[in-house]
């Protein structure tokens, strides 16, 4: 079968053919410009061919038609009277549009962070960050395809579930200084003798036994969840920036970090890279912490996600590539969940300053805890119900729902959200088969665990 990108209305007869119309020159540019909302939307049943079925049945957004198709009143697709199909919606244009983040490249706006934020991007302006587009745009094209070549017989992919955790802390306390303001205010301005003692003990196990800290114990919960639930697909990212302002407080070559390390390792869990803050730009920093995690782990080919979700493209997917890191896990919003890139399936990025695809993977970041709750400021139901809505959308289009919830995010301020999280484990276990009898009754029985609790967080997690 042949395949044209061409605006050409002749193409040779003899053989099955599809054929993509292309968007006009300047498009992407005009994109950025539209007005928030503005996009012209089609009922997804008739981007398909008659009789065949979508696992969704959602209206879809044209990002670009094919020069002239809109004005000629086209349709999304059509088959030719020789037997070709032509697409007058540039579905090429599309998936490269959206996998090649060009849009975080033209567009300088930046949160105080240096991120290029999701209230800037084309996907939240014109209202389909939640919706996986080159994923539906692929099952859309395999559905025709399915019609050009009776005989071919696609393989579906199966859903899966991917929970990673970003080890940022080992103790509620970055430094002594830290500890010290707390107590003080407990006991000067709260006047709170008892809170005051529980902290000066926490602060003291942090300094003389961290692994011993409730964020250590964060991190065994975190894996001993995922095992009751059959989700051993769990990867934990250390941090080896050293201490630091914006980074951990712990040493990745401490003992301390290597019985945790070896535990988790022993249980099967993947351990990878939580590229520090000042990482950002500087890839001769990037290879000095993946030198000291390589020391730590006596391997050097593993991926890992950037502190803060700091990300410059296509800068940052080249140093990870340089650095010989195997996959990125950080393309997704701080500010708002969702599918970024446009899709939930591990892909290889295209750099279109080199015209040429990159030597790592990126892994796309759908939700994350803190988005969640201190960006979005959702009730749990509330988070509960967006969790469940996102994996749906990666289930139907065959891919891979990846979430990240900290260590830090299960005690203290955060303990309530707790069950935030293990109700969503219950639920992503039944969606990818993965069930077993060691889950709690009331999540098998379907029963809601979340009790109302305040939404109000005050630590640093970004």
């Amino acid at each position: 079968m042949r395949c044209y990108y061409t605006a050409t209305e002749s193409f040779p007869a003899g053989q099955p053919y599809v054929a993509v119309t292309p968007c006009g020159r300047g498009e992407w540019r005009a994109l950025l410009e539209r007005q928030p909302l503005t996009l012209d939307w089609l009922p997804a049943r008739s981007a398909v061919p008659a009789g065949c079925q979508l696992p969704f049945d959602d209206t879809i957004p044209i990002l670009f038609w094919g020069e002239n198709c809109k004005e000629q009143g086209r349709p999304f697709a059509q088959r030719r009277e020789d037997g070709g199909v032509v697409f007058y919606v540039d579905l090429v244009a599309t998936t490269l549009f959206m996998l090649s983040r060009w849009e975080e490249t033209a567009i300088t706006e930046r949160d105080e962070h240096g991120r290029f934020p999701a209230t800037a991007s084309v996907a939240h302006r014109q209202g389909f960050l939640d919706r996986p587009i080159v994923d539906q745009y692929a099952l859309i094209l395999r559905e025709w395809l399915k019609v050009l070549l009776p005989a071919w017989e696609p393989e579906s992919q199966v859903f899966s579930v991917k929970l990673s955790h970003d080890v940022d802390h080992l103790g509620r306390f970055p430094r002594v200084s830290n500890a010290l303001r707390t107590i003080g205010r407990d006991l000067l301005k709260r006047q709170d003798l008892q809170r005051a003692l529980a902290n000066s003990g926490e602060a003291i196990v942090q300094y003389v036994a961290p692994h011993r800290t409730g964020y250590a114990r964060g991190i065994e919960l975190l894996a001993d969840w995922s095992r009751e639930h059959g989700l051993t697909n769990d990867a934990f990212y250390f941090m080896a920036a050293g201490p630091g302002p914006m980074d951990g407080d712990y040493d990745v070559a401490s003992d301390a970090i290597r019985r945790i390390v070896d535990r988790l390792t022993g249980q099967g869990f993947e351990i990878g890279l939580h590229a520090g803050y000042d990482t950002l730009g500087n890839p001769e920093r990037l290879a000095e912490e993946k030198a000291r995690l390589d020391a730590v782990l006596g391997e050097t080919h593993y991926g890992g996600r950037q502190h803060y979700l700091r990300f410059q493209v296509p800068d940052t997917w080249r140093h990870w590539e340089q650095a010989g890191l195997a996959y990125d896990a950080t393309m997704g919003y701080a500010d708002g969940e969702g599918f970024r890139c446009g899709t939930c399936h591990p892909y290889r990025p295209f750099d279109l300053t080199l015209d040429a695809e990159l030597d790592v993977w990126e892994h796309p970041l759908i939700v994350m805890d803190a988005t969640l709750f201190n960006y979005k400021k959702l009730l749990p139901d509330e988070a509960d119900t967006r969790i469940g809505e996102l994996a749906q959308r990666c289930k139907q289009v065959e891919g891979t729902f990846t979430m990240l919830w900290h260590n830090s995010s299960l005690s203290g301020e955060w303990e309530p959200w707790r069950q935030v999280y293990r109700h969503a484990l219950g639920v992503l276990a039944k969606m990818q088969g993965a069930w077993t009898s060691e889950a709690r009754p009331e999540d098998e029985k379907g029963g809601r665990v979340i009790a109302p609790v305040s939404h109000q967080i005050t630590d640093d997690r970004r």
